[in-house]
């Protein structure tokens, strides 16, 4: 089940993010602490009000288990997804399970195609995009730079209709 982060989510979300793997395959800010999981829930709030969707990851709405994001890009009527599963919580198919219970919501939304970009050495994240109707693409690899690592990004995408 998905469902909005809220402030009691904040211990759990220090131990799921605070973490050196977190630290290296997402943008999220480290060290992750209770000040920045504070701000962190309170900006996917604000989100929320402009169809950015930050959802926590959970079994039946209880503790968070890891979180799917979906936002819009600068291609017209392409969505992006992203995802993030606490290593405890590994091999359970939580990320491919979530991104496709959100697919109806980003037609919903309007938006045709879906997209995901995956560092071309994070195998994990690779086999979720498999399993969750994606297919890579031949595009060239996008170079991100951040907190000191240098990623190539492979784009997947997958069609909404």
């Amino acid at each position: 089940m998905l469902r909005p982060w809220t402030l009691d989510d904040v211990p759990r979300m220090v131990l799921l993010f605070n973490t050196a793997e977190m630290d290296r395959w997402t943008p999220l800010a480290h060290p992750f602490d209770e000040d920045v999981a504070t701000a962190y829930v309170e900006n996917a709030h604000r989100g929320l009000q402009s169809g950015v969707l930050q959802l926590a990851i959970t079994r039946e709405g209880g503790d968070p288990l890891g979180e799917l994001l979906m936002f819009g890009t600068e291609e017209d009527r392409t969505c992006e997804f992203a995802y993030a599963v606490g290593s405890e919580h590994r091999g359970e198919a939580l990320a491919a399970r979530s991104v496709r219970a959100v697919l109806p919501v980003a037609c919903e939304a309007g938006y045709l195609r879906a997209r995901l970009r995956v560092a071309v050495d994070n195998a994990p994240s690779q086999r979720v995009a498999a399993a969750a109707g994606f297919t890579l693409t031949d595009e060239p690899l996008q170079r991100r730079e951040r907190k000191g690592y240098v990623l190539q990004m492979a784009t997947w995408r997958r069609p909404l209709l």
